[in-house]
């Protein structure tokens, strides 16, 4: 390999002499100054012929129903002006340099040319794989081809990327002197080496190669995951990291290694969505029941929204701790997060309106308290105005639902009571008084007997 290199490097160098020495024939001036001159000028006037022919031409191209035309024509314009005003730089410099008597520069000129020209074919490369990517997932409007999926996209412009950078950097390594076969020769240990050192990072590259692959998830997806909290909507599956965007607002950047290892959910690809509610009524209405739940399930069965083809259940399903539970289960057609909400409104307010219609109520939470017989709840303004009553009439007179609830057996009973009702009456009178009985309290518990 060196020596045709060198081979190339003399044909070189004498070709630019035997010119050099015609024009110093032909215009009488020294050849090692005409020569970078006219090398410049004529690259100016390659750069500008360039200019409009390559940029009509494009802009013929990108209305073309084909869709490799335009990529290829897009990825060589400006590499290739590039490649055209260093290598007239460098030519120049080369003449100049040779005259001057600077041999070694002529080698470093050669070696610094290949590795521009391998850097400019790389820069062409990820110009036409990035050109190409987007003609994939976009083709042209008269292209009859199929569009490709971003992911699909994605993975296989990578794939082609890494292979192109990978061969241009052996290259780059044969023409610095490097040998292959001791580059092949340090693969194997290296790559052990590599490998460990950086094993998380060729676990993120696998892993992002099975996203591509099995396509759990594409961008532009919403995923989720159980296991982890993981859940908004794919930007872009990278080698190493996935970019997602929560629905709070920033970007949450996931290890790729991690989606081989957790389980996600891609709600995006759902079909319906589903509505399970629960609707509560109260025990004084469970004679309504049947009523309330085959009207709801009419409604259910005649909504344009509900799809027909799935599962639709409306069923008394058990008796809560303070409410008769009525389960409502059935799915809409819609899967828009916002459109099935409003939906789900709609048919929960038509639902009240069924219960509303048979006389019935939503049950609320509550209590219902039961106290033992003759024990009673006062408030304290009762408490009052029962005091100061007791002050003119004698305290024995009892109500007509309490003595119609009376036993012959609970006569002692209510005389102990009555007693007790005088005893806390006189107290509230006199409050210094010892507590006793007086003699008022035996009279009339006399007379009450």
């Amino acid at each position: 390999m060196k020596t045709l290199d060198d081979a190339t490097q003399t044909l070189s160098t004498q070709a630019l002499a035997h010119l050099q020495q015609r024009l110093s024939d032909w215009l009488g001036l020294p050849g090692w100054i005409l020569l970078p001159i006219a090398i410049v000028l004529l690259a100016a006037v390659v750069d500008l012929v360039l200019y409009f022919v390559l940029g009509r031409l494009e802009q013929r191209l990108v209305r073309s129903p084909r869709r490799w035309d335009d990529p290829f024509l897009h990825a060589l314009r400006l590499p290739l002006r590039w490649w055209i005003w260093i290598s007239a730089l460098m030519i120049g410099t080369g003449v100049i340099g040779a005259h001057l008597g600077v041999t070694a520069l002529t080698g470093f000129l050669f070696k610094s040319g290949a590795l521009i020209t391998l850097l400019l074919l790389a820069w062409s490369g990820i110009r036409l794989i990035r050109r190409l990517e987007q003609r994939l997932v976009f083709p042209p409007v008269n292209c009859r081809a199929r569009p490709v999926d971003q992911t699909s996209a994605s993975a296989l412009t990578k794939i082609v990327g890494a292979v192109l950078i990978v061969t241009l950097i052996l290259i780059g390594l044969q023409i610095l002197g490097v040998s292959m076969s001791s580059i092949l020769a340090m693969g194997g240990f290296g790559g052990l080496v590599i490998g460990f050192a950086a094993r998380d990072v060729m676990a993120n590259f696998f892993g992002g190669m099975v996203v591509h692959l099995d396509k759990p998830f594409v961008v532009g997806d919403w995923i989720r995951s159980p296991d982890r909290e993981i859940e908004g909507m794919v930007e872009d599956i990278g080698w190493r990291l996935t970019t997602i965007r929560t629905f709070a607002g920033p970007p949450l950047y996931v290890p790729n290694a991690w989606f081989s290892q957790i389980s996600v959910e891609t709600p995006t690809r759902m079909v319906n969505r589903r509505l399970w509610e629960t609707v509560g009524l109260r025990y004084q209405d469970a004679g309504a029941i049947e009523a309330i739940t085959g009207d709801i399930r009419q409604l259910l069965k005649h909504h344009d929204e509900i799809d027909q083809n799935e599962l639709i259940t409306v069923n008394f399903t058990t008796f809560g701790q303070y409410a008769l539970e009525i389960m409502l289960y059935a799915f809409t057609r819609e899967t828009d997060w916002q459109r099935f909400h409003e939906i789900k409104q709609e048919i929960l307010l038509k639902v009240r309106d069924i219960i509303e219609k048979h006389g019935a109520e939503l049950a609320l939470p509550a209590s219902r308290l039961y106290l033992p017989e003759g024990v009673g709840i006062r408030r304290d303004g009762d408490t009052a105005e029962t005091a100061s009553s007791t002050q003119g009439r004698a305290p024995t007179q009892r109500s007509a639902e309490t003595q119609a609830e009376e036993t012959p057996g609970d006569e002692t009973h209510h005389n102990a009571t009555h007693r007790n009702e005088k005893h806390r009456d006189t107290r509230a009178r006199h409050p210094r008084a010892r507590p006793g009985p007086s003699e008022d309290d035996a009279s009339s518990g006399d007379a009450d007997a």
